[in-house]
């Protein structure tokens, strides 16, 4: 009872803020209208706070569970875990022990290798992604090699990054995500026209796209676009 009557008092104190918004407001003015709409932005702050403290209690179970024996797989799977939540400096020991202790596990040298660049180390990183590339070039769906060339091109080795992104083009073709990095490198390397050319094609390669990749898709034809206008 006292949870209903706590919600009721939120959903008239955000409609109160909402009212306020100049253009917007407006339609919160409407009664019956503006609280449902109001209600519906609380039931879902609400049901998003509620999943955010599931995660995050799954994810202290879990690391207690991996953290208590320090297997280097039960530490490549910790490393993982810190790394999908956006710890990735946390991620780098844990990681470097699944590596020291599985040296054939391309998944862990991988997930090393982007625990690496997201730490700002991408010359480690690529040396990293190196090695993985010279046993399968197209781990992870191709996504090795896309960082492969981020990773060199973040060291200034725009050379090195074409060379990486050539041959991911050769496995999965063009990408969004491919065009762009590759206009990148050829920016790097005074080379315009071609960067222009790329930065052009992005757009026209994710209107061919499956419809589950158009929304990472974007992220790209944005920074693309920006690049074109910039």
């Amino acid at each position: 009872m006292l949870q209903l009557v706590g919600f009721f008092f939120l959903t008239f104190a955000v409609l109160s803020v909402l009212r306020m918004i100049p253009g917007l407001g407006a339609i919160f003015q409407i009664p019956l209208l503006g609280f449902f709409l109001a209600a519906i932005l609380v039931s879902t702050l609400f049901a998003r706070l509620g999943s955010a403290a599931v995660d995050r209690r799954r994810f202290r179970r879990m690391s207690t569970q991996l953290g208590a024996v320090e297997t280097p797989h039960n530490q490549g799977k910790l490393g993982s875990l810190l790394l999908a939540q956006g710890r990735a400096k946390a991620a780098l020991e844990c990681l470097a022990r699944a590596v020291a202790g599985e040296s054939e596990s391309l998944e862990w040298r991988y997930r090393y290798g982007l625990a690496l660049l997201e730490s700002g180390k991408p010359k480690e990183a690529a040396a990293e992604f190196a090695q993985v590339a010279a046993r399968d070039e197209e781990y992870a769906y191709g996504d090795l090699l896309l960082r492969l060339s981020q990773a060199r091109l973040a060291t200034g080795d725009a050379v090195g990054a074409l060379d990486a992104l050539e041959r991911h083009l050769r496995a999965q073709g063009d990408t969004p995500e491919s065009l762009y990095r590759r206009a990148l490198a050829l920016r790097a390397l005074r080379r315009g026209d071609e960067a222009r050319a790329a930065l052009a094609r992005v757009g026209k390669v994710a209107e061919k796209r499956a419809s589950f990749q158009k929304r990472s898709d974007a992220k790209w034809v944005m920074l693309s676009w920006l690049r074109r206008v910039a």
